[in-house]
Parts: C-alpha cells; structure tokens; sequence
C-alpha cells in the first residue's frame, strides 16, 4: 500500500515538473485565447492541478499563408465515457476555405465526437492554417487534464505577391502619394513556402521600362531582401512604378507599385482653427458662415504669404473655422485642444517676446492689448444726498448741545441785561429767557438781526465771549457735513486689493488681479459675469476685462456700470501652434515672425478700424459723485421736490381761502356794523367829535409852523451874532 502511494506521488511530481514547460491556463479560462507563434504549447485549466468542473475553455491557433497545424497531447487524462459528449471532452477544429464557420471534431472511429479518457499521447493535424481547440468539462467526476504542443507546417508553394499593405492590413492601392523630405517604407506581402527571398527594383515613370538599380547611396534606399523598401529623405524626382520580385524553389512572382512624391507644403491643405468668441478679436458670425475679427482678417494675409501656392503639392492652404469653436477659454487652453496636429489655437495671451506657450507650444504674438478695464458698479441715484442727509441726522448731538447752550446763553443774557435793557429783555423769567433764547441763536448762527442788543456792560462782554463760542460751535457741526461729504467722494475709488473682483478664468486679467492681490472670483466667460455684478452677487464689486472686449460688448456700457480706471498691462494676444507638424516649423514660424515685425503699422491701424477701445472716463469718480449730490433723477430730491410743492400749494389754497373766505365774511360784518352806527343814535356825538378832532389837528399844526418859523429865525439871529463876535475878536 505505501508502494502505491510513494508511485502516485512521484508520478505527480513528475506531471508537475513535466507541466512547469507548458503554458498555464488559468482556471477561470477564456473562450478563443489566441496562441501566438509557428510552435507553442498550453495546457488544461489549471495546469498540473487538474481541471475544475463546469469549464469551457477553447483556444484558437492561426498560421501564416497556406500551411497545417499539428497538434499534440501529452499525458491526456479526462473523465472517460464512450461518446465524451456531454461530459469531459476536447475536440479540434479548423475553418478553411474562407468558411465562416467551424468544422466538426476531427477524428475518426472512438473520437469521432470528441477525445476523452486516458491517453498518453496522440496527434492531430489540421486541413489549413486555422485551428480551434475546445475543452469542457462536466459537474461530476474530473481528471488531471492534459498538456499539448502545437506546430504550424507549411505547405509548399511558389511566392505571391498578395498586396502592398503593412503587416496586418489588406486592400492597398498599388498607387501611393507621399511627400518629399519623408521617410517612407514600402512592404510586399508575400505569401510563399518555404519562404522566398525578395527584391526591389526601379524602373522610372513607365511600367513598360526596364529594371534599374535602387540609389542605395548613402543608405537612402533600403532594401532588406524581406519585402520591405525604406526610402529616406524622399525626392520628387523618386516618382515612378517599382517592381517587388519574389522567387523561392516552387517557382517566382512580381508586381508593380506606383509612389507619386508630392512637393512638401509649408502648411497642411486645411489648417484647423481652434478659437471662441471673443470679439473684437474674433467674433461669430453664426453657423455656415466664417468668424469675423481681427485675428480672421490678418491671418488672410498671413497664410497665403507664409504658405504660398503649394502648386505641386496640395495646393493653397484655407483655414477651417467649423469644426473646432469651442466655448470658452477654459476649454481652449486643454491639453488636448492644444496639442492637435494642423491646428492653430487663437485668441491667446503671452508677451511680445514670447515664443513658447507653457515651454512646450510654440507661440506667435500678433495683436497687442491696450490694457485692462476696471469696470465698477455705479452707485445708484440719490446715493450721495442720501449719505449727507444720513450725516446731518447722524450729528443730532452736535444739535442738541447747541441748542442748550443757546439756551443757558440765553438765561444768562436775561439774567445780566434785564436791569439795564427791560424793553428789549422783559423782567419776566419766561419772556426775558426767551427772548435771550432768539439773541444767542441768530448771534450764534448770523452776528444777529440787531432786534435785540445787550446795554449792559458785563452783557456786552458776555455777548462777545457767546460769539467766538457760536462760531466753533458752528464751525464743529459744518466740519461733520463736510467730513461726511468728503468720505462719500473719497469711498467711490474702489482699490483692487482685497476687493472681490470677478474675471474670466485662467485668463491675463485673472492673473492680473491675483498679482494685485484682489479676492478674484473665476467665470467661463464675460457673459455671464454681467448680471452678477450687476446685482453684486456675493459681494462682487467689479470685473477686469480687456479694453478691446469692453469696448465691443454693449452690456459694459450700460449706465448701472462705469470705468473705474484702466490699468496699463503690457500684454500681447497671438496664436499657439501644435506640436512636431510644419506649421511649427521653422520656415513658417520664421515668415510669421518677420510678417509681425515688418507690419507693425500695418497691423495697427488693421486694429483701429475695427476696434472700439473703451476709454477711462474724463472725471474722476469722486468730482462726479460730489457733483452730482443732488441728482435730479434720485429719490430723494424728487421727494424734496415733491414734498415742497405739495405744501406750497396747500398754503396757497389756505391763503386763497383766507382771503376769500374768511376775510371777505369778516370785512361784510364790518360793513354791517358801520351802517348799524351810522344809523343809530351815536352817530351825531361821533361826528362832533371827528370835527373836533379835525379842528384841534389844524391848531396843532399852525402852532407847529409857525414855532418852526420863529425858531429858524432866532438860530439865523444867533448865528449873525456869533459871526460878528468872531471879526472883532481878530
């Protein structure tokens, strides 16, 4: 019994180390596993381990051209049964005769349906190049599985040219264009066994010429007797038809290839444009028809210049603006934008000595950029009036101390004036105090009305301390509104440090604001930055754009937003070329360098007839703010408009009632009464007593004249004395 099993286990051993040379398949197989090569070997599901139940594995063998396929299983141990299907089996099939499906197993007699059992090695061999190999296995009972080598056996044939096409690819034209300067190679596929030796030969522009030998000068034609021809550094003048001639033992064939050299083009036929929208720079014009800007209308005059006709070749160069718009220039500045082949990337910002893009890209400048708009909200009408009237309420304490110290003032005139003025200052503490209340204010506010003066000599002097004391206090309160209304002025001068500024993202103006330090808040484009700045969304104070772009958008000149300031930044807007392809090569960059530099005239009065740069505004901020204090388009002076002609018309009709109501009623009573005297007994007594009156008034005034009389006469009478008294005296 330990014989046995010392057999089995050595016995498994060597299986393992046997199986160890083979490829293992995995457990878990695969359907169709391709195996590679003209000799190979693999093995059951697991290897040495044994196959697990319920598998369906199969591999697929495929030879070059016409040969079989030999297949051999080693130590072949599967669960046995008469018919192997359906349990553990393998069977092996082929597909010729470009058959779209697999044939039955092949075998005969026991393995007619499959092979199955323990065998310890067997051969099958197929009609053609392609093999299948099939296992399954069942839920019940399983074996050790098998290791198998294969071998792909040509049959004899004589060599043909199948096609011109690289290995792995069918249905080539015999007719090739390639381009001067190129490195080109040529394959011959050939189909022969054994394999056959083959040679290129050259023989000019008709087929009809006889062989000539390959410029193998310099190693320029390359020919490895394998079917492939490198031509380096291809010529025009390399046109013409090559003959692939291919012979082994069974006999020879050959074919003709025709190669057209093409003349290299400074430029590709169709030249991509990658752009967006951002006028005046470039701007669309809706589908079907070519954006128009600036960077449209000088690359016009560039590509013909740079590119020229390209008769023998492709032709003239065009620009396609279609296929490539992209939506902002957040999209535009990927990697994978930028780094396609014939295309060109536009609108972009560098220097003016710039001519990498991120040390990778070539760059070309081509419009300069006359500086970046701050572009503000504008406060809202009234604002300014609004702020001073909030001020002058603000100083209600300044108010209040003035009016109590006009009112101790007051107390004190009363109290120091009284005795010498009473008609002016009653005796009385409530009418005296009140009226020393109205002296120290109109003396305080004007240097008063003179309705009221002290005569007193200690109320002068207080009255003069009261005066220098009514000037500060005015002086104070007149320094709060002016404060207040400087600080509004001053406030309009909004700084870019720390203030949240929005700006396209990843754009100069972005950077610009980060470089002054500003709070910048990042959008996809301008458009939708304008009504959130207009409703000042999250605390958004401005936007940094382009002069140019500010200029040609009409939502940046509405009347909600103003020029700030616009800041000098010395920027370039120019276009990235792809990588390794002739537009970044050295001819065309050099012609649209010497074009930048040549036409700089040119290209700026180009950009001043088609731009409209947004100007920084003539007036300060704080000059329009301060001027426009009392706007009439604001709130609150319509309502102070409003309100005093409200009470003007009001008074005016009380007035109006007044007199025509009131007054009217009034004076007919009066009528009324004077006729009730007239008529009544008292009327005789009164008009006595206006005679009276009347004839005392005429004594009065006869006395008068004639005391007025006398009087001149005597001064006149004096005044010839004195002047007589005077001339003796000399």
């Amino acid at each position: 019994m330990k014989i046995v099993l010392l057999l089995k286990l050595l016995l498994a051993i060597l299986l393992s180390v046997e199986a160890a040379h083979y490829f293992q398949t995995k457990k878990d197989c695969e359907q169709d596993f391709l195996l590679s090569g003209d000799k190979g070997n693999f093995t059951s599901p697991g290897g040495y381990e044994g196959y697990p139940n319920n598998t369906n594995c199969s591999w697929i063998i495929k030879g070059s051209y016409s040969a079989k396929i030999s297949i051999t299983f080693h130590d072949f141990d599967l669960e046995f049964s008469k018919t192997c299907s359906p349990y553990d089996f393998v069977t092996v099939s082929d597909k010729c005769n470009k058959s779209k499906t697999w044939s039955e197993n092949i075998g005969s007699g026991d393995n007619i349906e499959g092979y199955c059992g323990n065998m310890t090695s067997f051969t099958v061999q197929t009609r053609c190049q392609t093999a299948r190999v099939v296992f399954r296995s069942d839920d019940s009972i399983t074996g050790r599985g098998f290791n198998a080598t294969f071998e792909i056996i040509p049959v004899p044939k004589a060599p043909e040219i199948i096609s011109f096409c690289p290995v792995g690819e069918n249905n080539c034209s015999t007719r090739k264009e390639l381009t001067e300067t190129d490195t080109e190679v040529i394959t011959c596929q050939v189909s022969a066994s054994p394999e056959a030796l083959v040679y290129w030969f050259y023989r000019g522009l008709s087929e009809s010429n006889p062989d000539r030998p390959l410029d193998t000068r310099e190693r320029r034609m390359i020919d490895n007797h394998d079917g492939t021809l490198k031509i380096k550094n291809l010529r025009r003048n390399d046109t013409g038809f090559y003959r692939c001639y291919a012979n082994n033992t069974e006999g020879e064939h050959d074919a003709l290839v025709y190669l057209h050299v093409k003349e290299k083009c400074k430029c590709p036929k169709i030249i991509k444009a990658s752009w967006y929208d951002i006028p005046p720079y470039i701007k669309d014009n809706g589908p079907g028809r070519e954006p128009a800007g600036l960077f449209p209308l000088l690359l016009k005059e560039i590509v013909p210049l740079c590119c020229g006709n390209c008769s023998g070749g492709d032709g003239p160069s065009s620009i396609s603006y279609a296929s490539y718009k992209q939506e902002n220039l957040v999209n535009i500045k990927k990697i994978e934008n930028l780094g396609k082949s014939d295309m060109i990337t536009f609108p972009i910002s560098g220097k003016k000595d710039d001519r990498l893009y991120q040390n990778e890209y070539k760059f070309m400048p081509l419009v300069s950029s006359p500086g970046v708009a701050f572009i503000v909200v504008d406060e809202p009408p009234g604002t300014s009036a609004n702020a001073v009237f909030n001020s002058v309420l603000s100083g209600w304490p300044v108010l209040l101390l003035t009016l109590l110290m006009a009112l101790l003032s007051g107390i004190i005139m009363w109290g120091l004036d009284t005795w010498y003025n009473p008609e002016e200052f009653p005796r009385s503490f409530i009418k005296g105090s009140g009226e020393g209340f109205w002296w120290a204010f109109v003396t305080m506010t004007t240097v008063g009305y003179g309705d009221r003066s002290p005569r007193g000599f200690v109320a002068r002097i207080f009255a003069i301390a009261w005066v220098l004391v009514g000037l500060v206090i005015t002086s104070i309160f007149t320094g709060v509104v002016t404060t207040s209304l400087t600080a509004i002025t001053l406030s309009t001068d909004v700084k870019l440090y720390g203030t949240k500024i929005a700006a396209v993202a990843n754009s100069t103006e972005y950077r610009l604001g980060l470089n002054k330090n500003a709070d910048m808040k990042a959008y996809h484009d301008l458009q939708s930055i304008v009504e959130p700045l207009k409703n000042r969304e999250d605390g958004l104070k401005g936007v940094l754009v382009d002069t140019y772009v500010a200029g040609e958008m009409r939502d940046f000149s509405s009347e909600e937003l103003r020029v700030n300031k616009i800041i000098d930044h010395n920027s370039y807007y120019g276009i990235v070329f792809g990588k390794d392809d002739r537009l970044a090569g050295k001819d065309f960059q050099t012609c649209f360098e010497d074009y930048f530099l040549s036409n700089q005239a040119a290209i700026f009065e180009t950009v001043k007839q088609n731009t409209q740069p947004m100007k920084e505004p003539s007036e300060s901020a704080a000059v329009e703010r301060s001027s426009g204090l009392f706007d009439a388009s604001s709130p609150l002076f319509r309502k102070a408009v409003f309100t005093c002609l409200g009470l003007l018309l009001f008074s005016a009709a009380c007035g109006i009632t007044w007199d025509y109501g009131y007054m009217r009623r009034w004076k007919k009573k009066a009528e009324m009464d004077e006729l009730e005297l007239l008529g009544g007994p008292g009327y005789e007594m009164a008009k006595r007593n206006l005679d009276m009156m009347d004839a005392l008034m005429q004594e009065v005034q006869e006395f008068y004249e004639n005391w007025t009389k006398r009087l001149d006469d005597i001064t006149n009478k004096h005044e010839e004395e004195q002047r007589l008294q005077a001339k003796q005296r000399k």
